[in-house]
């Protein structure tokens, strides 16, 4: 699927879960993980599993009722540049940028990532490729602001 013009790979996994790609707006990183590619194809992976949701505009409690809790897992390959700070116990986006570096703005560029936040883990790095690796259900925990 193309997304403006960058390239995301099995994004129908996540559009499915939630009938159109997601806002990744309060969405909560829950892990990174970097791969420096020695081990494979010498090509630098950096995975993200992020917390998304959306709300059905019923409240409860005077809060708007959070529901279609999942983890998505985002790859990211031929990383580099990569700029990562304030990773904490609670990582919240206020958005996920991604956007193509090319000044022609050509499909099959590389991509320019940014993780602005509200609380916790921002930064920004550059790729070549995106892929959606996986989408699962998932039920937040005691230490959720979403429990």
């Amino acid at each position: 699927m193309l997304l403006g013009v960058v390239q995301i790979h099995n994004a129908d996994a996540l559009e499915s879960r939630f009938g159109t790609w997601p806002s990744f707006h309060d969405a909560e990183i829950l892990a990174v993980r970097l791969d420096s590619g020695q081990g494979s194809d010498g090509r630098v992976r950096l995975e993200l599993d992020i917390h998304l949701f959306t709300a059905d505009g019923q409240l409860a409690n005077r809060r708007f009722n959070v529901v279609l809790h999942t983890i998505a897992t985002l790859g990211f390959v031929g990383v580099d540049d990569v700029e990562l700070t304030e990773f904490g116990p609670q990582n919240v986006l206020s958005d996920l940028v991604l956007r193509d570096r090319d000044v022609a703005g050509a499909p099959g560029g590389r991509v320019q990532v940014e993780l602005p936040s509200s609380n916790g883990l921002s930064g920004a790095f550059s790729c070549e490729d995106v892929a959606v690796l996986a989408v699962q259900p998932y039920t937040p925990g005691p230490r959720s602001v979403y429990e």
